[in-house]
């Protein structure tokens, strides 16, 4: 055997030790099976702040645009999503700074109920991991649910009825495209982009999303016309039901 060969496969068995390594390291503590199941019902329950919604009460314009805008491959991946990596990566080189993360809906419902905020190689390993595993506990749409209950829109402000109630003082049930492309179009950045306190920004964002639905043929034409000329919220009216 030659020398340059033995210093290959050296070296393809040290990468593979360093990522078997690596994959432990990752995995070490985490559920799987049916524990991980029962420990994502666990935590949905000890979650919920507020009404919980069924994925069927909430504005089906609000979950489009959620998705359109977050995740455009959410009903066609199994948790992991290159594409949106290098979406947010290019949408982050263009504002200069940090807009999106590239975390899927799935991931993002992983990193919620299981993991820290941390910025971390282990963190993100885990929460990949999670996320395969979350695809296969559950449905799409039940991961939707919960992403749709427990997504922050703001200090203080849990989930899509609290937010629809916040911004528009109305349900999650009743909200137009509008409002859904305002909702869906801060997500990422909800603080930075609360339409009360930087309207010019939130206003943006809702004529991007709705652009994008008009493209994505999710709207028609009218329906960008009316929403795009709708004024932005500027008071809370209506408050959490007790």
């Amino acid at each position: 055997m030659s020398r340059r060969r033995r210093l290959a496969l050296v070296s393809g068995g040290a990468a593979l030790l360093a990522a078997a390594g690596l994959w432990l390291w990752a995995v070490r503590g985490l559920p799987a099976g049916e524990e991980f199941r029962q420990q994502v019902l666990a935590r949905v329950a000890e979650r919920r702040q507020g009404p919980w919604l069924p994925l069927w009460a909430i504005s089906l314009r609000l979950q489009t645009a959620v998705v359109v805008w977050e995740d455009p491959a959410f009903y066609h991946h199994s948790g992991l999503s290159f594409a949106s990596i290098r979406r947010a990566a290019l949408e982050n080189l263009r504002a200069g700074g940090y807009a999106r993360g590239g975390s899927t809906l799935t991931q993002q419902v992983a990193k919620n109920l299981f993991l820290t905020p941390e910025k971390s190689l282990r963190r993100k390993l885990r929460e990949a991991i999670l996320a395969r595993r979350l695809e296969q506990a559950l449905s799409k749409d039940q991961i939707l649910e919960i992403y749709m209950n427990t997504a922050d829109w703001g200090e203080g402000i849990v989930g899509a009825e609290a937010a629809a109630r916040h911004f528009f003082g109305k349900p999650a049930a009743d909200l137009t495209w509008a409002e859904a492309a305002l909702l869906a179009g801060i997500l990422p950045n909800p603080r930075r982009n609360d339409p009360f306190l930087d309207p010019h920004s939130a206003w943006r964002l809702r004529h991007r999303l709705l652009l994008k639905l008009l493209r994505e043929e999710q709207i028609t034409r009218e329906e960008f016309r009316q929403a795009g000329a709708t004024p932005l919220p500027r008071t809370t009216r209506l408050a959490l039901p007790e």
